[in-house]
């Protein structure tokens, strides 16, 4: 009896890991541009504003494909802070980074200086290219 309660314990624990560590494979993200400036100063990381609308194939092809790869999902959870901006909710945001289709990633230093743009979708290794230059 001992063994069998020891063993279900042992499967409780293994499945919290599992599930935790599923939990972490994608890029964290928020929805609040205020937040994510005054965290990037705090982390010392730069941002990714994610311009993307309701309906945009290309939009979900990029989150399910480009954003879904380990080595993106690394790259961008290791060095910057990902804001996903609805156009269509937050239009004035759009504007002041003009960005007239998407996707468009716009890359910002700490203080919201521009330092890179990738408009369009992308896969995995051009995303990480561009990273590379930015």
């Amino acid at each position: 009896m001992k063994k069998i309660f020891f063993v279900l314990i042992i499967l409780a624990v293994l499945t919290c890991g599992i599930s935790a560590s599923f939990a972490s494979e994608h890029v964290n993200n928020t929805t609040d541009l205020n937040k994510a400036v005054e965290q990037a100063h705090a982390e010392n990381k730069s941002i990714m504003l994610l311009f993307d609308q309701k309906g945009c194939y290309y939009c979900d092809e990029l989150k399910e494909k480009t954003l879904s790869n380990p080595d993106v999902i690394s790259k961008l959870n290791e060095g910057y802070i990902t804001v996903i901006i609805d156009i269509n909710e937050q239009p004035k945001v759009a504007s002041k980074y003009k960005v007239f289709g998407t996707p468009t990633a716009i890359f910002l230093d700490s203080n919201q200086k521009q330092m890179g743009k990738i408009e369009g979708y992308v896969d995995a290794n051009e995303f990480l290219n561009a990273l590379k230059g930015i």
